[in-house]
């Protein structure tokens, strides 16, 4: 009401549009300001955002290949890695099982020549108590034919007396 009264219409008009001429001045200067800024700013502005828009979906595409790639060979390693524990499972227990077999051939070894040596050892006492129970015999043999010669004291043959003598100890055995 206050700006009814004191401000007219048409001087309102002329301060928006002092002059028409010098309005369409402004319009046409304007048009070819939008045209020169979209030509020289505006189109390659678009076209840089265009080419990073697209380098962007690039990287993207790189980034989930690469990803899609590293997915891959992580599964690839964690089977490798599975692979592997069972691998060295298989070898520990072909190894634990190679030991538990040669400590079996040793030990059957071990017995086999503790054996051997006990069959040595009793051979050679047979055959040295043997020699000892020969020598006793030629022993008392001896004693028994000097013993003779000086209780007869005459000659007597040697080997008919031997003879006697060990046909007697024989009896004793």
């Amino acid at each position: 009401m206050l700006l009814s009264s004191t401000v007219n219409p048409a001087e309102i008009i002329n301060q928006l549009f002092p002059n028409l001429w010098v309005f369409i001045a402004h319009i046409i200067a304007t048009i070819i300001l939008l045209i020169l800024l979209s030509k020289w700013v505006y189109n390659p502005f678009r076209k840089a955002m265009r080419a990073r828009r697209q380098k962007i979906q690039e990287m993207i595409t790189d980034a989930a290949d690469k990803q899609t790639k590293a997915t891959i060979k992580e599964k690839t390693a964690l089977e490798m890695l599975t692979t592997a524990k069972v691998d060295a499972s298989s070898i520990i227990s072909e190894a634990r099982a190679e030991a538990e077999a040669k400590k079996h051939n040793l030990l059957d070894e071990t017995k086999k020549e503790i054996v051997h040596l006990n069959e040595q050892a009793r051979k050679e006492l047979a055959k040295e108590k043997e020699q000892y129970q020969d020598d006793i015999r030629k022993a008392i043999i001896n004693t028994a034919f000097d013993a003779a010669q000086h209780l007869l004291e005459k000659e007597i043959n040697k080997e008919k007396h031997q003879k006697i003598i060990e046909d007697f100890i024989d009896n004793l055995n």
